[in-house]
Parts: C-alpha cells; sequence; structure tokens
C-alpha cells in the first residue's frame, strides 16, 4: 500500500488535510475543520455501513441485484460445516457442488465468498479436484460461492463516485501470439512488463510460439494476475456499461466503489461483483498517467468525505 499512502498524504498536503496513518498502516484517520473521516484499507469513508457489508459478501451482493433485476452472474452459497449455522447443517456441500457441476456442463467457479483481487478463485472441470478444492477454500471461509463459468470476452470495471462515473476501463486477460522468433517468457513480458518482470523463471516460458500459436496465462482478468487495462472506445457498449453502474448508483445510494462487468461471447453484460475498496495500485503502474489519474480520482473522494 506504500504508493496509495504516498498518494493520500499528497492529497491530503494540497488539501490542507491532517493525515494520520494509525493501526499498521491499516487505518488512514483525516482531519479537516474539527472533522473526523476514515480510510480503511481502501475503503473511503462514503458507503453506508449496512451496504457496504452487502457488497463485500458475493452471495449477498447477487441476490440484492437480482431482487432489483440486475443482470449479474449466478451465485450459489455454500456454508463451511465446521461452522454452527443452520444452513450449513442442512446440506452435503461436496454433492450440491458434484451436481452443479454435472448440470453445467462440468465447468464450474468455486470461490471464498469474501475474496479479493481474483484471490481464493478456481475453475473446476475435473470432478476429483472438487473435495480437494472445498477442503482448501473452507479452510480459511466461512462461506463460498459457487458459479457457472461463462465463456467471457472481456471484463470492464467502473468506479463509481456518487452518481457519476469517475473511470471506466476494460481488462484484458493475459494472451500472447507467437510470431515465430520469441519466447512465452518475451511475449508476455511485452504484454505486461510490471507483473511479469518478477515471475516466468520457469522452463516452460523459454518455448519459442510458432506463428499465430496462441498461449493463454490465465482464466483470470484482475490486473493482479497479469491483465491490462483498455480504454472502452464503443460508445454504445460504454453506455450500456454506463447505464447497469447508474441503475445500481440510483438504487443503493453509492458512495464511492467499483463496479465490474463481464461481457460473454454472446454480447450479454452481467455484474460480476461490487468492491466497496477502490484498489488502483496495479492501474496505477501500468498506464503512464496511471498515477495522476487515481490522484484526481481520490482527491475526488476525499473532498467528498468533507462536504457532511
Amino acid at each position: 500500500m506504500k504508493n496509495f499512502h504516498k498518494l493520500i498524504k499528497a492529497i491530503c498536503e494540497e488539501e490542507n488535510i491532517k493525515c494520520s496513518i494509525l493501526s499498521k498502516d491499516w487505518i488512514i484517520m483525516l482531519e479537516k475543520e474539527h472533522k473526523i473521516r476514515f480510510i480503511s484499507g481502501y475503503k473511503f469513508d462514503l458507503n453506508n455501513h449496512g451496504f457496504g457489508n452487502v457488497i463485500d459478501d458475493k452471495y449477498a451482493t447477487f441476490e440484492v441485484l437480482k431482487e432489483k433485476n440486475v443482470p449479474i452472474i449466478e451465485h450459489n452459497i455454500l456454508f463451511n460445516q465446521n461452522n454452527k449455522n443452520e444452513y450449513a447443517k442442512e446440506s452435503n456441500n461436496y454433492e450440491f457442488v458434484v451436481k452443479y457441476f454435472k448440470e453445467h456442463q462440468q465447468s464450474i467457479v468455486l470461490k471464498a465468498n469474501d475474496s479479493t483481487c481474483g484471490n481464493e478463485v478456481y475453475h473446476l472441470t475435473n470432478i476429483n479436484e472438487i473435495s480437494k478444492c472445498l477442503n482448501r477454500l473452507f479452510a480459511k471461509s466461512f462461506s463460498i460461492s459457487v458459479c457457472p463459468f461463462y465463456d467471457i470476452k472481456a471484463e470492464y470495471r467502473l468506479i463509481m463516485l456518487k452518481d457519476k462515473c469517475v473511470a471506466m476501463y476494460g481488462k484484458k486477460r493475459p494472451i500472447v501470439v507467437g510470431d515465430g522468433k520469441k519466447t512465452i517468457r518475451e511475449l508476455l513480458l511485452g504484454f505486461n512488463y510490471h507483473y511479469f518482470k518478477d515471475k516466468l523463471s520457469e522452463e516452460e516460458y523459454n518455448k519459442i510460439l510458432n506463428k499465430n500459436e496462441i498461449y493463454e496465462y490465465g482464466w483470470q482478468f484482475n490486473l493482479s494476475k497479469g491483465a491490462i487495462p483498455f480504454e472502452v472506445s464503443n460508445l454504445d457498449l460504454k453506455n450500456r456499461l454506463l447505464d447497469i453502474a447508474l441503475k445500481i448508483s440510483s438504487l443503493f445510494s453509492l458512495g464511492f466503489c467499483s463496479i465490474d462487468i463481464v461481457e460473454t461471447q454472446n454480447n450479454e453484460l452481467l455484474v460480476m461483483e461490487l468492491n466497496s475498496g477502490v484498489m488502483m495500485e496495479n492501474y496505477m503502474q501500468i498506464i503512464p498517467e496511471g498515477f495522476k489519474i487515481a490522484k484526481e480520482i481520490y482527491k475526488e473522494a476525499i473532498n467528498e468525505m468533507f462536504k457532511n
């Protein structure tokens, strides 16, 4: 969080705000004109606490948005059966997932219900991996989400401040195409040097791809997993994305959060998740003007915090 702290301190100096970094660098306390506001992790003092908890729960987000007819990826919830939870006692998690796996073309996603940055998310295509994956997730999590695997063409992030979209960009996952000369390592470094510069030591990355041969490094669209941001240039697509985000914002009085929306191969747009913490660390390092863009967004959010 060093870049984030550096950026917040710079904003506070410009805006004459006292900035104290507390609780082992996790809490930032801001003071101005006898008002005190907080940033916890990447969560700004702008979302109401109740809906903030909904956002942090993937299944709760699904149920709330579905209830209001917002298009969203299907989620099911499973509880850790070692915990004293009435719903956990009523179900057999393994049997449910096996049945779900067979019903969805043997391709599903299991993920921690409160995961972030694409961590603790698994795409399963082998029935023999189910038990191991459930054990791995429940070793750390009280609940997990079970979803169909969607054939996703692209993923988009919209950062919303009140009823305004302050940033919109697409995320391109790390896929490279061979030219018959460069190794996989060279191609991936050219794709996203920031992410791959300290990786790719394994021998397999020394392979030279044939011309037009495709190599997929990963299936996730997270910037923290090697994806890169790109500008959304299609006006119709931008308007469709914005319509979904503004509907969510108006329904739930969003303060400051990001909304991730996927585009399937048949051009359907579905919300994947909302994020109560607005993290732009990777964006700042990949995009040449990223630090400047993030600074303006965070400055506007901080000033909004002190309006009331």
